[in-house]
C-alpha cells in the first residue's frame, strides 16, 4: 500500500494571511468613517456620537488590536514586543469601554474612575514594546549612544513637562488618588516619549518601516496625551475634537506598524556627523528651556529635566574628546612599526598617496630604498632576538643623516625606506653613500659587535615618475641591481631595471585582469580512437587585454608564477571551465574539461575543498573535470602534492600527468600517484613517424600506461599520418592541431556540429 508524504505545514505567515486581510477591512470600514468625522468642519456640533465615537472608534481599535496580535504570531524576533503592545492596546480600549458602560452619561463623571486603571496600564506594556523592539535592533549600545539618547530623550520630557505637567498639577489640586491619577498620564506620557526620542537618536533610519511606525505612533500618542492634559486643565477640551483625531492617527499608525512587512536586517546605529545633529539641537533646545525657565519662572520639573539633558551633552562632549583622542592614538599606532617606532608600511603608502600631488606640481622627490646585506646570517647564527635588536638600532642610526623633513619608515624584514624633499638624483646618490657609511659602523649587541652593510636604491621624480608609488618600486629594482652589482648605491636606470619594471607592471595589470573578468578560456578537443568521438576538452587560458588585445599564456603565466597570481588563475580558469561544462551539459554535449594546475595548488590542502565546492555550484559530478599537472610540478614538494591529488581522486576527479617524459619522469612516482591519465609531450608524439627511437618511446609509453590501468593521451598529432600511426598502436586519446586548434566555446560547439555531419554523410 502506498502512503502519502505527511502534509507539509505552512508557515505562521500563511496561516495568519487570511484574518489579518479581514482584519484590515474591518479596520478600514469602521476607522475611515471615524477619521473623517474627527477633521475640522465634517462634524456639524463637538461632543460625543454613539455611533461614531461609541461603535466605529471601538471596532476600529479592536481590528487594530487583532492585527498587532496577528504581527505578533507570524514575527520572530518581536514576538514578545508585539505582544505587549497588543496588551497594551487591549488595556486601553478596556478602559475606554468601562467608560462608555459606566461613565458616559453621568453629568459628573467620577475621577479617578475604573477607566482610569485600563487607560495607565496602556503606557508600561507600550514602554517594554518599544524598549524590546530596540533591543533587538541596537542589541550592544555604547556609551555614547547612551548619552546621544539620554540628551534627546530628556530634553523632549522637559518640553513636555514645561507644556503641561505642571497645569496637570496644580488641575489636580485635593485627594491624593486624585494627584497620583492626574500625575500618572503626564509622567508615562513623558517616560514614553523619553524613550521614543531617545531611540530616534540611537537607531537612526536602519530599523525598517514597522520600527518607525510604530515609535511614531507611541510618539503622536504621547504627544496628544499631553495637549490633552494641558486642555483638561485649562477646561477646553471637547469630544471629537483634533485631540481624538490626533489619537486616532496614532491608531492608524500602530495599524501600519502591524502590516508592514518585517525588516531583514537589524538597525544599526547612527555613526559619523549625522548621529550629532539630533542630539546637538536637543541639548541646545535645553539651554534654550533653562534660559526660559530663569527669566520667566518655568516648571521646576521641566528645569531639573533640561539640567539632566545639559550634564548629558557636557558628558557626551567629554566622551567624544575622549574618543578623538584615542582614535588618534590608534591611528599612530597603526601606522608605527612595533619594534623600531618608525613609521610602518600602511603609513609610507599613505604618504607616498601624498605626495603625488606635489609630483604633479613638479616638485622633486627622492625615494630611497635601504636592504641590509648579511642580516639573514645574524638572524640565522645568532637568533632573531640579536637580529631585532640590531633593527632597533638601525632607525637611529640612519636618522642622523636626515633632514627634519625627511621621513625614514621600515617596510619590513630588513628593508627601510627614506622619502625626501627637494633632493635630485645626485644628492639621493649622496644620501644613500651616507646611510652605508653608518651602517657600516658596529652594532653592539650583548658582548658582540655586529656589522652589516647595506645596498640603497634610489629613483627621484618627476623625472622618473609623477607617481610616489611608483617611485618605490623603482627604488626596489634599482636596490636589487645593486645589491646585484655590489655597487652598493644605484639609482634607478630605465635600460637596466626597465624589465623588471614592466614585469611588476604586468603583475598589477594580470591582477586586476583576473578580479575584473578579462580572462578567457579556448578549448582544444580530445578525440577518443575508439569510437571515433570527442570525450573531452583541454582548457587553454587567454587574457583579452585592454590594451595589447588577446594574449596567450606565454606572456603572462611566467609573470603569474614570480607573482603569486598562479593560484588565483587556477581557480579562475576552473571557475570559467566548469561554467562551460554545464552550458555544454544542457545543450546535449557532455564533455570532460581538462585545466592545468600550479604549483601553488598542489600544496595547498584547501584546494580539493575549493575544487568540490566549484562543482556543486555548477551541478557538475567529479568525472567532468580532470586535473592536469607537470612532472616538475610534482617534485616540488611530492609528500604535499600526493596527499593533496588523493583527495581529489577520491573525489571521482581525474588526475593527467602533462607533458609526459620531459621531466623527471619515474616509474616510482608513477606508482604511488593516484594518476587517471599520461599525457605524452608533442616532443615525442610530432616526431614518431619519421624517429624510431620516438616511436619506440611511444609504444612503450602506451605498454606502460595500459598495464598500469591508465589512458594514454598524445598530444601534438599535427598530421594525418601521426594520427594514424597512433591509432594503429592502439592508443587511447589524441589531441593536436590536425585534429582543431584551441577554440573559442561557440567556435568549438560549431565545429562539434560539423563533425557530426561529415561522420553521418553517406558517401556518393
Amino acid at each position: 500500500m502506498l502512503h502519502s508524504p505527511p502534509p507539509v505545514p505552512r508557515p505562521a505567515a500563511d496561516r495568519s494571511r487570511g484574518p489579518r486581510r479581514v482584519l484590515q477591512a474591518v479596520a478600514a470600514g469602521s476607522g475611515v468613517p471615524y477619521l473623517v468625522s474627527l477633521l475640522p468642519g465634517v462634524r456639524s456640533e463637538a461632543g460625543f456620537s454613539l455611533v461614531l465615537d461609541g461603535w466605529c472608534q471601538t471596532v476600529f481599535v479592536a481590528a487594530v488590536i487583532g492585527l498587532v496580535f496577528c504581527r505578533a504570531v507570524v514575527s520572530d524576533q518581536d514576538r514578545r514586543a508585539w505582544a505587549a503592545f497588543g496588551l497594551g492596546l487591549a488595556s486601553f480600549l478596556a478602559g475606554t469601554l468601562v467608560y462608555y458602560a459606566l461613565y458616559q452619561d453621568l453629568a459628573v463623571a467620577p475621577y479617578p474612575a475604573w477607566s482610569d486603571l485600563g487607560w495607565v496600564l496602556f503606557y508600561p506594556f507600550a514602554y517594554v514594546a518599544l524598549l524590546g523592539m530596540l533591543r533587538t535592533r541596537v542589541p550592544r549600545l555604547s556609551a555614547g549612544v547612551w548619552l546621544d539618547g539620554l540628551v534627546v530623550g530628556l530634553t523632549v520630557a522637559a518640553a513636555g513637562a514645561a507644556l503641561a505637567l505642571g497645569a496637570a498639577v496644580r488641575a489636580a489640586e485635593g485627594n491624593l488618588d486624585v494627584v497620583l491619577v492626574s500625575l500618572a498620564y503626564p509622567v508615562a506620557d513623558l517616560a514614553l516619549l523619553t524613550l521614543a526620542a531617545g531611540a530616534i537618536a540611537v537607531i537612526g533610519r536602519g530599523a525598517g518601516a514597522s520600527w518607525w511606525w510604530l515609535s511614531g505612533g507611541v510618539g503622536l500618542f504621547a504627544v496628544v496625551d499631553t495637549v490633552y492634559a494641558y486642555q483638561l486643565a485649562h477646561g477646553t477640551y471637547v469630544d471629537g475634537g483634533p485631540v481624538d483625531l490626533g489619537w486616532a492617527l496614532a491608531v492608524v499608525c500602530f495599524g501600519a506598524a502591524a502590516t508592514r512587512r518585517p525588516a531583514r536586517d537589524r538597525g544599526r546605529c547612527r555613526e559619523g556627523a549625522d548621529a550629532l545633529v539630533l542630539p546637538g539641537v536637543c541639548a541646545l533646545g535645553a539651554l534654550a528651556l533653562l534660559l526660559d525657565g530663569y527669566l520667566g519662572g518655568g516648571e521646576p520639573l521641566a528645569g531639573w529635566l533640561a539640567i539632566g539633558a545639559v550634564l548629558a551633552a557636557l558628558a557626551r562632549t567629554a566622551l567624544s574628546f575622549h574618543d578623538v583622542r584615542a582614535l588618534a592614538d590608534s591611528r599612530r599606532q597603526a601606522r608605527t612599526d612595533e619594534l623600531t617606532g618608525l613609521v610602518n608600511r600602511r603609513g609610507v603608502y599613505e604618504l607616498l598617496t601624498s605626495l603625488d600631488e606635489e609630483l604633479a606640481a613638479g616638485a622633486e622627490v627622492a625615494v630611497l630604498l635601504v636592504d641590509l646585506d648579511r642580516f639573514k646570517e645574524i638572524n640565522d647564527s645568532l637568533g632573531h632576538a640579536a637580529g631585532d635588536e640590531l633593527l632597533r638600532q638601525v632607525g637611529p642610526r640612519l636618522a642622523a643623516d636626515l633632514r627634519a623633513t625627511d621621513v625614514l619608515a621600515r617596510l619590513g624584514g630588513d628593508e627601510f625606506v627614506v622619502l625626501a624633499r627637494d633632493l635630485d638624483a645626485d644628492g639621493a646618490t649622496a644620501l644613500g653613500e651616507r646611510i652605508r657609511t653608518r651602517l657600516r659602523e658596529p652594532f653592539r649587541s650583548g658582548s658582540m659587535d655586529l656589522t652589516v652593510d647595506g645596498s640603497v636604491g634610489i629613483a627621484v621624480g618627476p623625472v622618473q615618475a609623477r607617481c610616489a608609488e611608483e617611485l618605490l618600486q623603482m627604488a626596489d629594482l634599482a636596490m636589487y641591481a645593486a645589491k646585484r652589482r655590489r655597487t652598493g648605491v644605484a639609482v634607478y636606470d630605465e635600460a637596466r631595471d626597465g624589465q623588471g619594471r614592466h614585469r611588476l607592471e604586468l603583475a598589477d595589470q594580470l591582477r586586476r585582469g583576473i578580479a575584473g573578468g578579462e580572462l578567457v578560456l579556448h578549448y582544444q578537443p580530445k578525440l577518443a580512437f575508439d569510437g571515433d568521438h570527442v570525450v573531452g576538452v583541454e582548457a587553454l587560458a587567454r587574457w583579452r587585454h585592454p590594451e595589447r588585445g588577446l594574449l596567450f599564456p606565454d606572456t603572462f603565466i611566467e609573470v603569474a608564477e614570480s607573482s603569486g597570481l598562479m593560484g588565483e588563475l587556477t581557480v579562475a580558469v576552473l571557475d570559467l571551465a566548469l561554467a562551460q561544462a554545464r552550458t555544454w551539459a544542457d545543450s546535449g554535449h557532455r564533455l570532460s574539461v581538462a585545466v592545468n594546475v600550479s604549483p601553488s595548488n598542489l600544496v595547498d590542502d584547501r584546494f580539493p575543498d575549493e575544487v568540490a565546492q566549484r562543482l556543486r555550484v555548477h551541478g557538475l559530478p567529479a568525472s567532468a573535470l580532470v586535473l592536469e599537472v607537470t612532472e616538475s610540478l610534482l617534485m616540488e614538494d611530492r609528500e604535499r602534492a600526493v596527499s593533496v591529488l588523493r583527495r581529489l581522486r577520491d573525489a571521482g576527479v581525474g588526475i593527467a600527468i602533462d607533458d609526459y617524459g620531459t621531466g623527471y619522469s619515474s616509474l616510482a612516482y608513477l606508482a604511488e600517484l593516484p594518476v587517471t591519465e599520461l599525457k605524452l609531450d608533442r616532443a615525442f608524439v610530432g616526431t614518431m613517424v619519421d624517429s624510431p627511437r620516438n616511436s619506440a618511446i611511444v609504444t612503450s609509453t602506451l605498454q606502460l600506461s595500459h598495464a598500469l590501468g591508465l589512458v594514454l593521451v598524445a598530444e601534438g598529432a599535427e598530421d594525418q599520418a601521426t594520427v594514424d600511426a597512433l591509432a594503429d598502436l592502439g592508443c587511447d586519446q589524441v589531441q593536436g592541431y590536425h585534429l582543431s586548434r584551441p577554440l573559442p566555446p561557440e567556435q568549438l560547439l560549431g565545429w562539434l556540429r560539423d563533425r557530426a555531419v561529415r561522420a553521418t554523410a553517406v558517401p556518393a
